[in-house]
């Protein structure tokens, strides 16, 4: 019988895969025909958080102590943003421009990129993690796991047409108007906690069931979820439609849910686990920097890139050094807040 403990396991080597194929995504490696593979990092990385959280809070045994958990996990993914965000000030304030904006206009689109989308680079997944959970948890009591299972793909859809599907609003004039003017406070919604919701409905589902010895069903299911998905992507390259970003399709959250569910099933005992889910969080939270200024010094010195492996390699070499590092110095005590890194 597989223990939770290897369930949990599992789902940390998964979550540090997903690390790397995130990183992947962000430097350009997979591009073209690969992108379905890729696309699969996110979703699969908000399914597994959820898993974790909702296992926690699955053994709570009062609604109180499910509150104190969340209340628990939210204050940790706080510090966490908080963390980075003033590592990475600096290179925000070069790429937002917010003290460029005056100080109202500034602070607002700060707030709204807080809330919405990004400030640093990549942390608008936190935040839809703390509001993802927040939302899942709360109607969780008031509503059946089919009605919020329909909630998250209503919530999924606006998602959908702000990426691949976005060509279906020019049929509608007024469909498009109210997308451009919801863009200017809301942001992406592929981007922010709107497509978080159901990723993270299904991470409370995952965490609910049992998959002992299911693995081949699952990978059939999972490689026929997968098929589909490059299927949906073959149909909508060579339509011929524009497409802005590739972030959401119809078959991924089919696809990410079959993949986690093949992990749950492996018997995976790794002492190694809970550095791995360390370095996840880092390497997440800081990639994009690392691929930023690594990209500024291969301009510089001319380096070349050949087929952007050069510079994956290197982001992700470099934020993994990171990661063990941040990870030994917090056994220091003068070092102790750099637990907040992860």
């Amino acid at each position: 019988m597989i223990s939770q403990r290897k369930n949990l396991d599992a789902a940390d080597v998964l979550k540090f895969i997903l690390s790397i194929l995130i990183v992947a995504t962000h430097t350009s490696l997979f591009e073209g025909y690969l992108t379905p593979l890729v696309r699969l990092a996110v979703p699969a990385f908000f399914m597994i958080s959820g898993y974790f959280f909702f296992s926690k809070t699955n053994s709570c045994d009062t609604k109180a102590k499910q509150k104190a958990y969340l209340i628990k996990s939210t204050a940790h993914n706080l510090k966490l943003y908080f963390f980075w965000f003033i590592l990475l000030l600096p290179l925000t304030l070069y790429i937002r421009q917010y003290h460029t904006m005056g100080i109202a206009g500034g602070f607002l689109h700060l707030v709204r990129d807080f809330l919405f989308g990004s400030t640093f680079q990549s942390s608008w997944y936190i935040i839809a993690l703390i509001t993802g959970f927040a939302i899942v948890l709360f109607l969780s009591d008031k509503i059946s796991y089919s009605a919020l299972i329909l909630f998250g793909v209503i919530c999924y859809i606006p998602s959908l047409l702000s990426s691949n599907y976005e060509f279906l609003l020019a049929y509608s004039e007024s469909l498009y108007e109210i997308g451009e003017s919801l863009s200017r406070v809301f942001l992406l919604p592929c981007r922010n906690f709107s497509v978080g919701i159901l990723y993270i409905a299904i991470g409370k589902y995952l965490a609910e069931k049992n998959y002992e010895g299911k693995t081949k069903r699952y990978t059939v299911t999972f490689l026929l979820a997968f098929a589909a998905l490059i299927a949906e992507y073959l149909a909508l390259k060579f339509s011929g439609v524009k497409i802005n970003n590739t972030d959401c399709y119809i078959a991924l959250p089919f696809a990410a849910y079959y993949l986690c569910k093949v992990f749950l099933t492996l018997d995976i005992n790794c002492k190694y686990a809970i550095i791995l889910r360390k370095i996840s969080t880092v390497s997440y939270c800081a990639h994009m920097a690392v691929f930023m200024v690594i990209g500024k010094i291969f301009k510089i010195f001319e380096i070349p890139d050949w087929q952007n492996i050069l510079h994956f390699a290197v982001t992700l070499i470099l934020t993994h050094i990171l990661s063990l590092v941040l990870i030994k110095l917090t056994e220091y005590k003068v070092f102790r807040f750099l637990k907040y890194s992860h």
